[in-house]
Parts: structure tokens; C-alpha cells; sequence
């Protein structure tokens, strides 16, 4: 006859133990066993879903959870004799890993521009509670910016940046979404998802002399194919440099806007967007920031 050696069904945990059910997500291995009873030479039949685990049958097994569901996990201890004890069960939730979807309005930004950082959760949670933690490395000279803080729902971040420099700074902002316990205990920690913004210490003005397009056609036409900047010749030392909206350099002039832009960077034509420029007059003066658009 058997005697009934399974005496509890629990799953570790690094920081220690628990009874069934388990909390997991997905990507994590746990660590799940019976706690025989004294007489010895049993044998261990594991089912997780209803499918058999081949390969296995002692009173452990480590089961990677891959999928968000949630499981069932069952085990019978069939003595050394062949009687069969009872079919324990415990289920395990499995969640996603948590994630976080960040966009800016704009990357690149001037002295004293406002920028609105957007923050959404598309994870679908079965069991805890999502939150996530903002860390904020502004450079220095730069104020305005939110501090490190730790939300529970997103929240959108309305930013106004100032520039105390005389040189493009930037501010990274780190985004870690995390899933934690009803109690505030960790469970898991989902991918970093960084942003940065630059700030440029110029404002956006227009000389008295100079008329700067905000859009230009490089189609092969003959008209407006170029970005042309009237009043250029009062400012001999007149530099431009062209920024995407990731806050990369894709142009710069020399000194006296020689040859005007034609939207071309690195030999290849730009696609239809919006552009930042900053127009350098080296008169003493601020840098003139905007932006221009490429239609065709």
C-alpha cells in the first residue's frame, strides 16, 4: 500500500516560499515542488495544462512560463510498490512583462519651450498592479524638468525647459515599468525605455532684415527648391544647422549661407517632415531657432 508521501505543493521563490497559487510573468523560471513524506523510492508525474512533462518525474520541476495565462500544474506521487496518491493541483498566473509606451511632442526644443512627453501602458494584467519609475538626468544648465519619482498611473509630463547655457544641452528621461504585489513587493521589471530632449539656448525671433521661409519644395521644378533666406547678405558670418526631430545634425552651412539648403543630407533626399533649424548670426546675439517643413 502507499503511503501518501505527498504532505504540501508549494512554489519557491528566491526570497523564499509560498503555498499555491504562484504569481509569475512571463519569462520567468520558477521553481516548483512537493515535500515528500518519509517512506523513500517514489516516482513523480507532472502535468501542466493537462499535458504530461515528459522527462521528469521527481518531486521538483522547473517550468519557464512564456505566455501570459493562467496555468494549471498538477502532480501525483506513484510509489515505489506502483500505488498512485492523489492528484494535487495549483494554479499559476502569469502575467505579461510589464511594458511602457513613451512619445514627446518634440525632441529638440528652444530656451523656455514647452514639450508634452506622453506616457501609455498597454500591458493587460492578470493579477498585481503596474507602476513604473521615471528617472530624469537633466545636463547641466538645464532647469525646468520633472524630478525621479515612482507612478502608479500614467501621467502625462507637460515640461517647460530653460537653457542657462550658451550651448545645446539635454535631458534623458528613463521610463522602467514594473508589476508589484497588492502589498508594493516587486514581482517583475520590464524594459527601459529612454527619451531625450535637447534644448537649445536660442528663442524663436526674426531679425528686422532677415524673412526665413517655413516651408520649401525640392521637387526638380525650379521653384522654391531651395531654402532660401532673404536678407542673408546683412549677416556675413550667417551659419545654418539643420536638426531632425530625434535632435541629429542631418546639415550645416558655412559661414555666410553660401549654398542654401537644397533638403539633402549626406547625398540622400529627405523625405516630406518638419525640420529644426538654428540660425547662427555670430553678431553676439541668440541663435534663431524654428522650423521648416519639406513639401514636394
Amino acid at each position: 500500500m502507499i503511503a501518501l508521501g505527498i504532505m504540501q505543493f508549494i512554489s519557491l521563490r528566491s526570497a523564499g516560499q509560498m503555498t499555491m497559487p504562484d504569481h509569475a510573468c512571463a519569462g520567468q523560471t520558477r521553481h516548483y515542488y512537493v515535500i515528500p513524506g518519509p517512506v523513500t523510492g517514489s516516482t513523480y508525474t507532472w502535468w501542466i495544462d493537462g499535458n504530461v512533462v515528459p522527462g521528469n518525474n521527481t518531486s521538483e520541476i522547473y517550468c519557464t512560463w512564456n505566455s501570459s495565462k493562467i496555468y494549471l500544474i498538477e502532480v501525483q506521487e506513484i510509489s515505489a510498490d506502483g500505488c498512485y496518491g492523489p492528484r494535487t493541483s495549483g494554479e499559476v498566473f502569469v502575467n505579461p512583462q510589464p511594458e511602457i509606451q513613451i512619445s514627446a511632442s518634440d525632441t529638440l526644443i528652444h530656451d523656455g519651450e514647452s514639450v508634452t512627453i506622453r506616457v501609455q501602458n498597454p500591458s493587460r494584467l492578470i493579477w498585481g498592479n503596474w507602476i513604473y519609475d521615471l528617472i530624469v538626468e537633466p545636463e547641466p544648465g538645464i532647469t525646468g524638468n520633472t524630478i525621479n519619482g515612482t507612478y502608479t498611473s500614467p501621467t502625462d509630463l507637460i515640461e517647460n525647459l530653460y537653457n542657462n547655457d550658451t550651448t545645446v544641452h539635454k535631458v534623458d528621461y528613463r521610463f522602467i515599468p514594473r508589476i508589484v504585489t497588492d502589498d508594493g513587493v516587486q514581482a517583475c521589471e520590464g524594459n527601459k525605455v529612454k527619451i531625450t530632449l535637447w534644448v537649445h539656448p536660442g528663442f524663436i525671433y526674426k531679425e528686422d532684415f532677415l524673412e526665413i521661409p517655413d516651408a520649401f519644395s525640392p521637387n526638380g521644378d525650379g521653384i522654391n527648391d531651395v531654402w532660401n533666406i532673404i536678407g542673408k547678405d546683412f549677416y556675413p558670418d550667417i551659419e545654418v544647422t539643420i536638426y531632425n526631430r530625434w535632435g541629429q545634425m542631418i546639415w550645416q552651412s558655412g559661414r555666410g549661407y553660401p549654398v542654401p539648403w537644397d533638403g539633402i543630407s549626406r547625398v540622400k533626399e529627405l523625405p516630406v517632415d518638419s525640420y529644426h533649424y538654428v540660425i547662427d548670426l555670430h553678431n553676439g546675439l541668440k541663435p534663431i531657432v524654428g522650423d521648416v517643413t519639406i513639401v514636394k
